[in-house]
């Protein structure tokens, strides 16, 4: 069996040969730098910008370094300071809901707790196709404030237009937390599987508008 898959290239042309073990190995890779650098939590959309764009660039056959995911991470920090406040203000409360439900202080949890799942599963979707944009958008020159402005903006059409794409990461979120559920230890992995989701989303998007 072989364990070489392919994917088209940035341009379009060839297929570049992709190994999936070499794949995996550079997800948990990727997905445990950015966890690393998304514990300050106002750093999670630069973090999951790198990450993305450094798993679109190991499947593009480009360079993959770590050196090259740092210098990616300090790239989309200047400017995400906003959006990183409000993901960090907005984890914050969906994680104290979560905990005040667990242990039944949270009043009127029957309505609170699934639109809070629905608004986080909503807003983790966005943050991800912003973050996959960012790297799009900084390839056409765009930097700082104004990158992450346009990368929203174009998270948010994405993620009503290709609502495919949008369900495809929602079953990633949901796998996130059944590996959780199942062994709170692989929370080191979900940053990876889902930066690897947002990555394929893109490249599955951009390859069906040729």
């Amino acid at each position: 069996m072989s364990v070489m898959d392919s994917t088209a290239s940035a341009a379009g042309h060839q297929p570049i040969p992709v190994n999936r073990f070499a794949l995996f190995s550079e997800t948990v890779l990727a997905g445990v730098l950015v966890l690393v650098l998304s514990i300050p939590l106002v750093t999670i959309p630069a973090a999951y910008a790198a990450g993305t764009a450094h798993l679109e660039r190991h499947l593009n056959g480009r360079d993959d370094s770590v050196r090259g995911l740092w210098g990616l991470f300090r790239a989309a920090l200047p400017g995400s300071w906003k959006l990183g406040m409000t993901t960090a203000a907005a984890a914050v409360v969906i994680v104290l809901n979560l905990l005040l439900a667990w242990v039944g202080q949270l009043p009127g949890s029957g309505v609170v707790l699934p639109a809070t799942l629905v608004l986080a599963a909503g807003a983790a979707i966005l943050l991800l196709r912003t973050a996959s944009a960012w790297s799009g958008v900084r390839a056409s020159a765009a930097t700082g404030t104004a990158a992450w402005r346009q990368a929203l903006l174009t998270g948010k059409d994405i993620s009503l237009r290709d609502w495919t794409g949008s369900l495809l990461l929602a079953a990633a979120l949901f796998c996130a937390v059944v590996f959780v559920w199942m062994l709170a230890a692989l929370f080191v992995v979900v940053p990876g599987t889902l930066i690897l989701a947002a990555a394929a989303v893109k490249l599955r998007s951009s390859n069906s508008r040729r």
